[in-house]
């Protein structure tokens, strides 16, 4: 017949392996059915005792040895001689300002409160000289941390403000209910056991771990009816697993274990080796007998199993193809790889291992894919911000995006006090500093220029929230004095509100910060750039008159009472800049007139003005800008041209009368094909249009008197045909005279420019 099956009786094949698994499980249920039977009939009760006293011991050992671990721990992280200094600093703190180390501190609580085994929910520092502590979330005062955030009827803040260690290095302290307040709000934070004891050698310095006691029990303690609790040396109880009348406090134990019985319950007792706590176990008698009837039963049950199995025989052996067939399916549907062979039968083996190099290389696919995603969501983000549209074949990005959750952003504009050194690595440290400081918030920080970060904050609290975590940031950056940051917070914006609308409206904000090098956190138009933020300083003819008389002292004070007349009205920097650029281009209109075209590029360095900080900075700008163009026009007038010469002051007395080339050759003798090059040569203009540029720049400064026409302005100017001066107008300028006049700022600003 097994021939006939075309079986081999090879010892690794499949049917081999299942008869052999089947035959050894009957024969094995049968003797474990009958020792079971014999022997544990007759001692089922001290088994049931013993077992209770087996699980007492195991936990009073895992409690005992948790104790153990965490005081270890924490010796160790004291005989750090880093620890104790950083402590002994932050202690200080008020005097030193150095909260640059607080990362580091937070890093060793992290080690401690992030350790699963130790179970803890938090790890609090108590520097009672300065009057705050250090926890995972940050710092607060000793009145915020236990009257809001960990607040107990049992440990108000004075306890903790007085609380000594006594003469022990680690104090266990009673187990209480602890409850957060906040926004008006109390949300409870469960029970938890206080650990209490001196975090330095010396300073009044504390250190407070809060053990979660139902974890802790969780892990270590027995299951089943019983009650658990831990007494101190001094009989007080620091924990129970439940409330129960039927606890009672321990006697003094003659030996370490103590079991009795009293009314309908036993009581087990454990003290433990180093702690010198009592461990109590209260197990009711009705609970051992419900034990005693389910392992009678349990008997019965494995005596029938046996009697089945031998009668259906062939349906399990059916059934053993299910089990390795069973863990390959499951294998699938973790999607993961297997630990260890599924089996060692050859077919299930060779599956197992091909299923497995199969998952493994998906894995690998998963966390690529993982990485690559978090760089599309940023893209997506950065192109969101910036109303980039998406390809069409990309459109399905923008679900990474999440677009209907009230948020709130906060730019960061970054600049570097000497450009000429490399600050990539400060670049990543800053980027990481701001990430970290949002962690715990639902966000992402977003790279937008190359001088520019942006933060995207979901569902937060308030405007104000965001500030204090941004004060933080900017405490750290005060001994980096090679930096400094611009910062603009925005309100909570609804849901619909788009992130290029909050983009630009951060960035408006970013101009009104203040002249000097400090990193600066803005929330809204400063109100005393109220004036400030009207100021329009103009070069205009007064520069231009200024430079064409040479004199350098003049100048230079004009230039200095400019700036003064910013510094008394609190101008912002967008002001300075504003008036900074429209001297360099008056500069470059003035040596443009006179032919220095190829001059004022080596003359004008406009994006230095993006790195000025102070006053005497844009001081010395200024004199790199002018003194060179003193220097050329200098040399301009020693090498004056006479007939050019004729031919300008001709057209700055007569641009308003029908003047042409022809008219002008015939005052000079000289045919206009002549002049005309002549003049293009030593003027570097063609006439026609230098005599524009004349007209349409007197244009110009008479469409400021809003009572004249614009038919008016033409005449003025030279023009007879309006339309034709117009034409003339926007060729020149960009835009009508019409849209120009419009874009003029009121009148009341125009006038404080006159002013100046």
């Amino acid at each position: 017949m097994i021939k006939r099956a075309g079986l081999k009786l090879a010892f690794n094949t499949l049917f081999v392996k299942l008869m052999v698994s089947f035959l050894c499980v009957i024969v094995l249920l049968a003797s474990c059915n009958l020792f079971a039977y014999l022997y544990l009939s007759r001692k089922l009760y001290k088994e049931i005792v013993r077992y209770n006293e087996l699980g007492m011991k195991q936990t009073v050992d895992s409690y005992e040895n948790q104790f153990r671990m965490t005081q270890t721990m924490l010796i160790s992280l004291m005989r750090s001689d880093r620890w104790t200094v950083n402590l002994e600093i932050l202690n200080r703190v008020k005097d030193n300002n150095r909260y640059d180390i607080l990362p580091e501190v937070k890093e060793n609580l992290a080690a401690l409160y992030t350790n699963p085994f130790l179970h803890l929910d938090n790890f609090i520092l108590i520097f009672r000289k300065a009057g705050y502590v250090l926890e995972k979330e940050g710092t607060s005062s000793i009145e915020d941390m236990f009257g809001k955030y960990y607040a107990s009827t049992d440990y108000p803040p004075e306890y903790w403000a007085q609380s000594t260690a006594g003469s022990t290095f680690m104090q266990v302290l009673p187990v209480s209910d602890f409850q957060e307040h906040s926004m008006g709000q109390t949300r409870p934070k469960g029970p938890l056991m206080p650990i209490w004891f001196k975090a330095a050698s010396y300073g009044d310095v504390y250190g407070l771990l809060l053990v979660n006691p139902q974890r802790l029990y969780a892990a270590y303690g027995q299951s089943g009816d019983s009650t658990f609790s831990i007494w101190d040396r001094e009989g007080a109880m620091l924990f129970a697993s439940s409330p129960t009348g039927d606890m009672r406090s321990p006697v003094p134990l003659q030996r370490d274990t103590y079991h009795e019985r009293k009314g309908n319950f036993f009581y087990f007792y454990k003290k433990g080796a180093d702690t010198g706590f009592t461990y109590e176990r209260v197990v009711p008698i009705a609970s051992i007998a419900a034990e005693m009837m389910r392992l009678n039963v349990l008997l019965v049950s494995l005596l029938s199993a046996a009697v089945a199995v031998a009668i259906v025989t062939s349906v399990l052996f059916s059934l053993r193809l299910n089990h390795p067939l069973s863990r390959l399916i499951a294998m699938l549907e973790r999607k993961s790889a297997a630990a260890e062979p599924i089996s060692n039968i050859r077919e299930y083996a060779i599956l197992s291992d091909r299923m497995s190099s199969i998952l493994q290389t998906n894995e690998r696919i998963r966390t690529d894919l993982d990485r690559k995603n978090t760089l599309v969501q940023q893209y997506a983000y950065t192109n969101k911000v910036k109303n980039i549209p998406m390809a069409p074949n990309l459109a399905d990005i923008e679900q990474l995006v999440q677009s209907n959750r009230p948020f709130a952003a906060v730019l960061y504009e970054i600049v570097f006090k000497n450009p000429e050194l490399a600050y990539e690595s400060k670049m990543l440290m800053l980027r990481k500093l701001i990430h970290n400081l949002f962690s715990p918030r639902d966000g992402v920080t977003l790279p937008i220029e190359q001088n520019r970060l942006m933060s995207l904050i979901f569902d937060p609290d308030s405007q104000s929230d965001l500030v204090q975590t941004l004060e933080t940031l900017k405490q750290l950056l005060l001994a980096d004095d090679y930096l400094y940051l611009t910062i603009a917070v925005s309100p909570v914006y609804p849901a619909h509100t788009s992130f290029t609308e909050a983009y630009g409206q951060l960035s408006e904000l970013l101009s009104e910060r203040k002249l000097n090098g400090d990193t600066q956190i803005i929330t809204g138009p400063r109100a005393s750039l109220s004036n400030a933020s009207r100021l329009k300083l103009t070069a205009g003819e007064d520069l231009h008159t200024l430079l064409m008389n040479g004199n350098e002292n003049a100048v230079l004070e004009w230039v200095d009472r400019q700036l003064d007349v910013l510094k008394r009205k609190d101008a912002a920097v967008r002001e300075y800049r504003a008036f900074a650029r429209g001297a360099a281009e008056q500069v470059e209109i003035t040596l443009a007139k006179l032919n220095m075209r190829a001059r004022t590029e080596m003359l004008l360095e406009i994006e230095k003005i993006g790195r000025l900080y102070n006053v005497k900075q844009y001081q010395d700008w200024f004199r790199e800008l002018i003194r060179p163009a003193l220097v050329v026009l200098a040399e301009r007038s020693v090498t004056k041209d006479p007939i050019a010469s004729f031919v300008l002051d001709y057209m700055e007395n007569h641009y308003c009368e029908d003047i042409n080339l022809d008219a002008i050759a015939d005052k000079l003798n000289l045919t206009p094909g002549y002049l005309s090059g002549y003049f293009k040569e030593k003027v570097g203009i063609n006439f026609s249009d230098h005599l524009n540029e004349l007209r349409i720049n007197k244009a110009k400064a008479l469409l400021m008197n809003l009572e004249l026409r614009i038919a008016d302005v033409a005449g003025y100017v030279g023009y007879q045909n309006v339309n034709s001066f117009i034409r003339m107008f926007k060729r020149c300028s960009g835009v009508t005279p019409g849209e120009y006049r419009k874009a003029l700022p009121p009148p009341a600003q125009r006038s404080d420019a006159s002013n100046l």
